[in-house]
């Protein structure tokens, strides 16, 4: 299957990396998105591999970093990235669609 980022996926994956530019180092921008790709691929090969987050079992949710989450939703020929999500926020701001 192929993978489409969403604008809001491509939103706030940019948002995390220009967070992390400003308060961290390179070094951490780096790991970020070596850890982003190494949870794409994963996903790409096997979409079902992360927990189902809702009763139909649409969308997923695969944790990158332990402050960052990714949210994506399984569709007949591709998979959507949905969000980056900070686990800091609240969770009930969340929204899939």
């Amino acid at each position: 299957m192929t993978i489409h980022w969403t604008e809001e996926a491509d939103n706030t994956f940019a948002e995390n990396i220009s967070y992390l530019r400003n308060e961290w180092t390179e070094k951490v921008v780096e790991d970020f998105i070596e850890k982003t790709e190494a949870a794409l691929i994963l996903i790409e090969k096997n979409p079902l591999l992360f927990p189902a987050v809702n009763n139909k079992k649409v969308f997923r949710k695969c944790l990158v970093v332990k402050q960052v989450s990714l949210y994506y939703k399984i569709k007949k020929d591709r998979i959507d990235l949905i969000s980056f999500w900070n686990n800091y926020q609240d969770p009930k701001k969340l929204k899939l669609k």
